[in-house]
């Protein structure tokens, strides 16, 4: 229950330029050069179960987090000491019956998304005694997607507002808009992002699909590829990825509508494959798989696909490829996480390895971004988080 100490990190750092100086002289034109990100503190809690960090209160230095595979909740401290330990899962007054993601909310309340038919929110106050029950934004469950680091939804204050914007992909009813016999006409009608207005009770809903995204600008269909969401509070830009494609585009948020839509290329050098076809298995493509803001920065990640002759061995060898235990070790060797960097609305670089061995957990206001770090044969008993940030 003690934080490591920063110089002990040194040795841990990775660079991926041969010093700042090249960086410097680098043209913009140069989206992928390579960028230089350093560990700059690290947390340790020491709780036997695998924890994640939903968010983190930057006033009162605390973070909240989650038993990855489980609904156990912890309050934690700057030092990584355990503040609170609230029973939150369950069928009781103050509990929620399956948590899946949850954020602070204001300087004293804390929220959470049920996993449930229609992801309703509840708000706990700081004792962790329910004080509301929100109504979300789902219309009924026809697709999950468990992602352990993704946060879709962000809550936040304005003008004595209680405002929340995010994505759900439950939001509409597969019945009205069946892929089957409306192609890529579900790009213009499924709406698949929310704003809540909380305390006037009103909900906008709002569709991701980007108007100059390819597949909708050609009206082609190539899956749903549900968009992902990220909101800066302070400059109020969402971001919006669509899995497939090559594309990060820009809103203003504007009242309860998205505004000036604009397009950010990404490209990186394991990104050459155009937009495939609808039946083709996404591991052989380049999926995107997250958008995280930290700062003034945004994070895109993607992951690298599996090669199609490798594929296609496993596949003439057995249709139950999946249970194959060699086939968890093509995944691990060939599905590797690469980062893009955006700032000011152009791509700054990239990054293909962490400083550190680990999963990016959340981003920050102050421009940090956390990372989880992986399991190891020494560290299996408690839970080491790095903070990490781009070295200008």
């Amino acid at each position: 229950m003690r934080r490591l100490i920063v110089g002990v990190l040194s040795s841990l750092l990775v660079f991926f330029t041969s010093c700042g100086e090249k960086v410097e002289k680098l043209s913009e034109s140069t989206p992928n050069q390579i960028l230089e990100f350093e560990v700059v503190d690290s947390l340790r809690v020491d709780v036997l179960q695998d924890l994640i960090i939903l968010d983190y209160h930057e006033q009162k230095e605390q973070y909240l987090m989650k038993e990855r595979k489980g609904g156990g909740i912890y309050l934690i401290d700057a030092a990584g000491g355990i503040i609170a330990q609230p029973e939150l899962t369950g069928e009781g007054p103050n509990q929620v019956s399956m948590i899946w993601e949850g954020r602070f909310f204001g300087a004293d309340q804390y929220i959470f998304k049920e996993l449930s038919e229609n992801m309703d929110f509840h708000v706990f106050n700081t004792d962790f005694r329910k004080v509301e029950k929100i109504s979300g934004a789902a219309t009924g469950l026809n697709s999950i997607f468990l992602s352990f680091f993704r946060q879709t939804f962000t809550v936040w204050e304005e003008s004595d507002e209680r405002l929340m914007i995010g994505e759900e992909t439950n939001a509409y009813n597969p019945a009205d808009l069946n892929p089957e016999k409306i192609g890529a006409d579900f790009y213009n009608k499924a709406n698949t992002g929310f704003l809540y207005e909380l305390d006037a009770d009103s909900i906008s809903y709002l569709n991701l699909y980007p108007n100059d995204w390819e597949p909708k600008k050609s009206q082609r269909w190539i899956g749903q590829s549900f968009p992902y969401l990220a909101f800066d509070t302070k400059r109020k830009i969402v971001a919006v990825l669509p899995p497939i494609g090559d594309q990060l585009f820009l809103f203003d948020l504007e009242g309860n509508q998205l505004k000036n839509e604009r397009a950010v290329p990404l490209t990186h050098p394991e990104r050459s494959q155009s937009i495939p076809d609808p039946e083709r298995e996404s591991l052989l493509y380049p999926s995107f798989s997250d958008v995280k803001n930290f700062g003034e920065y945004l994070l895109v990640i993607f992951y690298t696909h599996i090669p199609e002759e490798v594929y296609s061995g496993f596949r003439a060898k057995d249709e139950n490829y999946t249970q194959d235990p060699e086939w968890g070790k093509v995944v691990a060797q060939y599905r590797k996480p690469r980062y893009i960097v955006i700032k000011d609305g152009k791509q700054l670089g990239i990054l293909n390895e962490l400083p550190v061995s680990g999963n990016v957990n959340l981003g920050l206001a102050d421009g940090s971004l956390l990372i989880k770090a992986a399991a190891g044969d020494i560290e299996l008993d408690y839970n080491l988080f790095y903070r990490m940030r781009y070295k200008e």
